[in-house]
Protein backbone atom coordinates (compact mmCIF):
# COMPACT_ATOMS: atom_id res chain seq x y z
CA UNK A 1 0.00 0.00 0.00
CA UNK A 2 1.55 3.68 -1.20
CA UNK A 3 -0.32 7.27 -0.07
CA UNK A 4 -3.55 7.92 -1.37
CA UNK A 5 -3.28 11.46 -2.66
CA UNK A 6 -7.02 11.74 -2.36
CA UNK A 7 -7.11 10.55 1.54
CA UNK A 8 -5.43 12.65 4.08
CA UNK A 9 -4.67 9.11 6.39
CA UNK A 10 -3.02 6.03 6.73
CA UNK A 11 0.27 5.50 4.49
CA UNK A 12 2.93 3.34 4.55
CA UNK A 13 5.69 1.60 2.19
CA UNK A 14 5.30 -0.52 -0.56
CA UNK A 15 5.75 -3.31 1.78
CA UNK A 16 5.14 -3.89 5.55
CA UNK A 17 6.04 -7.87 5.39
CA UNK A 18 8.54 -7.53 8.31
CA UNK A 19 7.10 -4.89 10.01
CA UNK A 20 3.53 -6.91 10.12
CA UNK A 21 5.65 -9.65 11.84
CA UNK A 22 7.87 -8.23 14.11
CA UNK A 23 4.66 -6.08 15.25
CA UNK A 24 3.26 -9.30 16.19
CA UNK A 25 5.81 -10.16 17.97
CA UNK A 26 5.80 -7.39 19.74
CA UNK A 27 2.64 -7.41 20.89
CA UNK A 28 2.04 -10.31 22.23
CA UNK A 29 4.73 -9.24 24.78
CA UNK A 30 2.49 -6.35 25.49
CA UNK A 31 1.20 -6.17 29.09
CA UNK A 32 -1.84 -3.55 30.23
CA UNK A 33 -0.91 -0.78 30.45
CA UNK A 34 -0.97 1.39 34.01
CA UNK A 35 -3.76 4.16 34.49
CA UNK A 36 -1.70 6.43 35.54
CA UNK A 37 -3.22 9.55 35.43
CA UNK A 38 -6.82 11.17 36.48
CA UNK A 39 -9.36 13.41 34.04
CA UNK A 40 -11.46 15.06 36.62
CA UNK A 41 -13.40 16.29 34.53
CA UNK A 42 -14.65 12.74 33.36
CA UNK A 43 -14.58 10.86 37.23
CA UNK A 44 -12.15 8.39 35.57
CA UNK A 45 -8.16 7.38 35.12
CA UNK A 46 -6.51 6.97 31.81
CA UNK A 47 -2.61 6.27 30.74
CA UNK A 48 -0.24 9.18 30.04
CA UNK A 49 1.96 9.60 27.44
CA UNK A 50 4.83 8.97 29.01
CA UNK A 51 3.35 5.51 30.75
CA UNK A 52 2.47 4.22 27.32
CA UNK A 53 5.92 4.92 25.90
CA UNK A 54 7.64 3.10 28.44
CA UNK A 55 5.29 0.03 28.70
CA UNK A 56 5.58 -0.41 24.86
CA UNK A 57 9.25 0.75 24.09
CA UNK A 58 10.68 -2.90 25.28
CA UNK A 59 8.71 -5.12 23.32
CA UNK A 60 8.69 -2.45 20.21
CA UNK A 61 12.64 -2.17 20.35
CA UNK A 62 13.49 -5.95 21.15
CA UNK A 63 11.94 -6.50 17.88
CA UNK A 64 13.30 -4.09 15.82
CA UNK A 65 10.54 -1.42 15.39
CA UNK A 66 11.17 2.06 17.47
CA UNK A 67 8.98 3.87 18.91
CA UNK A 68 6.69 6.04 16.33
CA UNK A 69 8.20 9.28 15.77
CA UNK A 70 5.88 12.17 14.56
CA UNK A 71 6.10 15.57 12.76
CA UNK A 72 3.30 18.44 13.00
CA UNK A 73 2.48 19.99 9.18
CA UNK A 74 -0.20 21.96 8.15
CA UNK A 75 -2.68 21.06 5.36
CA UNK A 76 -6.36 22.90 4.53
CA UNK A 77 -5.97 25.30 7.05
CA UNK A 78 -5.38 22.84 9.68
CA UNK A 79 -2.78 21.60 11.76
CA UNK A 80 -2.30 17.72 11.56
CA UNK A 81 0.40 15.45 13.32
CA UNK A 82 2.12 13.00 11.49
CA UNK A 83 2.72 9.32 13.05
CA UNK A 84 5.18 7.19 11.65
CA UNK A 85 6.08 3.88 13.15
CA UNK A 86 9.56 2.43 11.48
CA UNK A 87 11.03 -1.25 11.18
CA UNK A 88 14.91 -1.60 11.12
CA UNK A 89 14.54 -2.76 7.61
CA UNK A 90 12.90 0.61 6.66
CA UNK A 91 9.27 -0.27 6.47
CA UNK A 92 6.87 1.77 8.47
CA UNK A 93 3.05 2.67 8.39
CA UNK A 94 1.91 6.31 9.57
CA UNK A 95 -1.05 7.83 10.26
CA UNK A 96 -2.76 11.35 11.29
CA UNK A 97 -4.22 12.93 13.71
CA UNK A 98 -6.06 16.91 13.68
CA UNK A 99 -4.50 18.95 16.31
CA UNK A 100 -7.48 21.08 17.80
CA UNK A 101 -6.18 24.06 19.89
CA UNK A 102 -9.42 25.91 21.16
CA UNK A 103 -7.36 28.02 23.18
CA UNK A 104 -5.48 29.63 20.08
CA UNK A 105 -1.52 29.47 21.95
CA UNK A 106 1.29 28.08 22.27
CA UNK A 107 0.21 26.11 25.00
CA UNK A 108 -3.04 24.87 23.38
CA UNK A 109 -0.55 23.60 21.03
CA UNK A 110 1.48 21.34 23.14
CA UNK A 111 -1.58 20.19 24.68
CA UNK A 112 -2.91 18.92 21.49
CA UNK A 113 0.15 17.71 20.63
CA UNK A 114 0.59 15.62 23.44
CA UNK A 115 -2.89 14.19 22.96
CA UNK A 116 -2.79 13.46 19.61
CA UNK A 117 1.04 11.73 20.01
CA UNK A 118 -0.80 9.53 22.55
CA UNK A 119 -3.20 8.77 20.12
CA UNK A 120 -1.06 7.68 17.62
CA UNK A 121 0.96 5.79 19.53
CA UNK A 122 -1.60 3.34 20.77
CA UNK A 123 -3.03 3.36 16.82
CA UNK A 124 0.35 2.11 15.32
CA UNK A 125 1.54 -0.36 17.78
CA UNK A 126 -1.89 -1.63 18.71
CA UNK A 127 -1.02 -1.02 22.58
CA UNK A 128 -4.04 -1.02 25.13
CA UNK A 129 -4.89 -0.25 28.63
CA UNK A 130 -7.39 -0.77 30.78
CA UNK A 131 -9.69 2.18 29.92
CA UNK A 132 -13.39 1.47 29.92
CA UNK A 133 -14.69 1.26 26.41
CA UNK A 134 -17.87 3.26 26.54
CA UNK A 135 -18.75 2.89 22.70
CA UNK A 136 -18.72 6.39 22.09
CA UNK A 137 -20.52 7.69 25.26
CA UNK A 138 -18.32 10.75 25.65
CA UNK A 139 -18.73 12.01 21.85
CA UNK A 140 -22.73 11.55 22.12
CA UNK A 141 -22.52 13.44 25.37
CA UNK A 142 -23.53 10.85 28.00
CA UNK A 143 -20.36 12.21 30.31
CA UNK A 144 -21.35 13.92 33.21
CA UNK A 145 -20.91 17.20 32.93
CA UNK A 146 -24.21 18.57 35.65
CA UNK A 147 -21.25 20.30 38.11
CA UNK A 148 -18.39 21.24 35.73
CA UNK A 149 -17.56 21.56 32.56
CA UNK A 150 -16.00 18.59 29.93
CA UNK A 151 -12.38 18.99 28.97
CA UNK A 152 -13.03 20.92 25.82
CA UNK A 153 -9.80 19.84 23.86
CA UNK A 154 -10.44 16.66 23.85
CA UNK A 155 -14.20 16.97 23.44
CA UNK A 156 -14.06 18.58 20.41
CA UNK A 157 -11.40 16.03 19.53
CA UNK A 158 -13.32 12.90 20.08
CA UNK A 159 -16.77 15.04 18.23
CA UNK A 160 -14.95 16.23 14.91
CA UNK A 161 -13.89 12.36 14.29
CA UNK A 162 -17.25 11.42 15.21
CA UNK A 163 -18.88 13.69 12.55
CA UNK A 164 -15.73 12.94 9.72
CA UNK A 165 -16.09 9.43 10.42
CA UNK A 166 -19.88 9.00 10.47
CA UNK A 167 -21.19 6.24 7.89
CA UNK A 168 -23.89 8.73 6.46
CA UNK A 169 -24.64 12.53 7.36
CA UNK A 170 -27.66 11.64 9.34
CA UNK A 171 -25.30 9.71 11.71
CA UNK A 172 -23.14 12.32 11.61
CA UNK A 173 -25.50 15.27 12.06
CA UNK A 174 -26.28 13.17 15.31
CA UNK A 175 -23.27 13.48 16.85
CA UNK A 176 -23.46 17.52 15.55
CA UNK A 177 -26.80 18.25 17.50
CA UNK A 178 -25.19 16.43 20.91
CA UNK A 179 -22.38 19.16 20.38
CA UNK A 180 -25.62 21.95 20.37
CA UNK A 181 -27.50 19.99 23.50
CA UNK A 182 -23.45 20.27 25.42
CA UNK A 183 -23.37 23.98 24.55
CA UNK A 184 -26.79 24.66 26.02
CA UNK A 185 -25.80 22.15 29.16
CA UNK A 186 -23.10 24.94 29.47
CA UNK A 187 -20.85 21.62 28.93
CA UNK A 188 -18.57 23.45 26.45
CA UNK A 189 -18.45 26.62 24.63
CA UNK A 190 -20.15 27.65 21.66
CA UNK A 191 -17.14 28.07 19.76
CA UNK A 192 -16.83 24.18 20.15
CA UNK A 193 -20.14 23.85 18.48
CA UNK A 194 -18.93 26.25 15.58
CA UNK A 195 -16.00 24.57 14.87
CA UNK A 196 -17.51 20.91 14.91
CA UNK A 197 -20.40 22.46 12.73
CA UNK A 198 -17.32 23.72 10.29
CA UNK A 199 -16.47 20.36 10.10
CA UNK A 200 -19.64 18.72 9.66
CA UNK A 201 -20.18 21.21 6.30
CA UNK A 202 -16.82 20.36 5.02
CA UNK A 203 -17.60 16.73 5.20
CA UNK A 204 -20.57 16.47 4.60
CA UNK A 205 -22.11 19.06 2.32
CA UNK A 206 -19.38 19.48 0.32
CA UNK A 207 -20.45 15.77 -0.50
CA UNK A 208 -23.70 16.69 -1.07
CA UNK A 209 -22.71 19.17 -3.80
CA UNK A 210 -20.43 16.97 -5.41
CA UNK A 211 -22.09 14.04 -5.99
CA UNK A 212 -25.31 15.97 -7.16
Amino acid sequence: MTDNNYILGPSSSPDTASLTEALAKAQAEYQHIALDSANPHFRSKFSSYAECCNSLRGPLNRNGIALPDFRPGFINGMWVLVGTLRHKTGQYISGVAPLLNPKGDMQGFGAAVTYAKRTLLMALTGGFSGEPDDDGNEVRGDVPAAKGKVDALAYEQQAKTAIATAKDEATAQKHLDTVRLRVREKACTPDVFKRCEVEFNKKWKKEVVTNG
